[in-house]
């Protein structure tokens, strides 16, 4: 069957919970060493896109996710800004995403509270209707850069260097379904986040694609079963240390329920610092953006007294 079948015909066979479970926990990727002098862009003067919040698109020279979006209050407080970095959502675990006007309703909310926001793109976008190269190109990308820890990284080093509003010892994650699942790898994986909001995050990677899927891209990419596995949650407990904010609905109809309390219960008995709340309605989306982002925010407040 060719990889392309498997990418239309995904959605069908995860609902039977297919694929064997995760390699065991693998060690954090290491953090290669911060750009010295990187010929980092200017912030530019940007555009006011709500009342009081200022939108900077910068271009990075990195690989192949350049773009970060990057909200400020307008005007700038007088003491430095706590930061959140948000990777777009709607992945399905096997490539990276685009920017694009559906994610704003994510960010905006944490301006509005009173931080910056830096959205980064993650190398390896599907196109729509893609032909099997295009999807084997779309997956090696995402996976060189080990699942966009390197886009992550790359806002990062950015922030630091080119934001001095931002104050680098409050640095969070956050992310919903695919991009929840982002933050929770990137919060495993760099010391300096100071805790990792995940709503409604995708955490048996192998599980959830199955074993033919993973299988096939295997025979074309060497070493991809192990990649998926040390990018899943699940791999990654043990090295999760921050504080972490969980959320999930009830009547969520794309991850269940139970997928994220097992989570849960195996990322508590190596971090105590874990907070699980849950609703009964919303479903996937609207539950995020009503009910998630004004408790997560909430609990943002708690971490930084």
């Amino acid at each position: 069957m060719k990889l392309l079948t498997f990418i239309v015909l995904i959605g069908a066979m995860l609902a039977f919970g297919c694929g064997k479970p995760a390699s065991p926990p693998s060690a954090p990727a290491p953090r290669p060493a911060e750009p010295a002098a990187r010929n980092w862009p200017e912030l530019g003067a940007g555009m006011l896109v709500a009342p009081g919040i200022r939108l900077h698109e910068v271009t990075l020279p990195v690989a192949n996710a350049k773009t970060v979006w990057v909200y400020l209050p307008d005007p700038l407080p007088k003491t430095k800004l706590p930061c959140i970095f948000i990777a777009p959502a709607g992945s399905r675990m096997y490539h990276g995403m685009s920017l694009g006007e559906g994610d704003r309703p994510e960010h905006l909310p944490y301006v509005k509270a009173g931080f910056a926001v830096v959205a980064y793109e993650l190398e390896g976008p599907l196109p729509k209707n893609p032909t099997d190269d295009q999807a084997l190109t779309a997956i090696r990308q995402f996976r060189e850069s080990n699942a966009g820890l390197r886009n992550f990284r790359a806002a990062l080093y950015f922030t630091l260097a080119k934001i001095p509003a931002v104050d680098g010892a409050r640095l969070f994650t956050a992310g919903h379904s695919s991009a929840a699942t982002e933050s929770l790898f990137v919060a495993a994986n760099e010391p300096r986040i100071r805790g990792c909001i995940a709503y409604a995050p995708r955490c048996q990677l192998v599980t959830y694609l199955g074993d033919e899927f993973v299988n096939q891209v295997e025979d074309e990419i060497p070493g991809y079963r192990k990649f998926l596995a040390n990018f899943s949650p699940e791999g990654n407990t043990k090295a999760l240390r921050c504080p972490v904010f969980l959320f999930h609905a009830a009547d969520d109809s794309v991850i269940p329920l139970a997928s994220v309390m097992e989570y849960e219960a195996k990322l508590k008995e190596t971090n105590p610092k874990v907070t699980f709340v849950r609703v009964q309605t919303g479903d996937h989306y609207d539950s995020m953006i009503q009910q998630g982002i004004p408790a997560g925010i909430q609990w943002l407040r708690g971490e930084l007294k």
